[in-house]
């Protein structure tokens, strides 16, 4: 019984200290992002609503910023019948800054590829986990982008 609440006692510690932080709470970002153009597709909202957490009222410099992305989904390989094996799964993201002073455009993107699953379900889960996770980069790497140029 002691041997076990000192594991987990040890274990508690080991993860409470680790040192988690925010990615962008660190950053000392000199700029906000103020309005956001958009067409209303399911993707572009999903890039809206990551940019938006990243608001700052606090700031004074403010980027208003217009998007288009795109989904492409290319099968990658195929078998003898002819059955998809591998996917591509590429997001690519159009930024333009609308600020008069600095005209900006940026094209990002990024692809991963993936497994064919025979549940057609899972699969468009898995999809969609993917769509979050490439999402999440392409906005750190607008942020990355914004914050050398300002």
């Amino acid at each position: 019984m002691k041997n076990k609440f000192f594991f987990f006692l040890t274990i508690f510690l080991f993860f409470s200290n680790c040192g988690f932080e925010p990615i962008y709470s660190t950053k000392n970002l000199n700029f906000t992002i103020g309005n956001v153009e958009k067409r209303n597709t399911s993707l572009n909202n999903k890039f809206s609503k990551s940019i938006n957490t990243l608001k700052n009222d606090k700031i004074d410099k403010k980027i208003d910023i217009k998007i288009e992305s795109d989904k492409i989904i290319k099968t990658k390989s195929k078998d003898s019948k002819g059955n998809a094996l591998v996917f591509e799964l590429e997001i690519n993201l159009k930024f333009s800054s609308l600020n008069t002073e600095n005209k900006l455009e940026k094209l990002l993107s990024q692809k991963i590829t993936y497994n064919n699953s025979d549940d057609k379900f899972k699969l468009k889960q898995y999809e969609n986990e993917l769509e979050e996770i490439l999402i999440n980069k392409i906005v750190e790497d607008l942020i990355n982008y914004l914050s050398d140029i300002e």
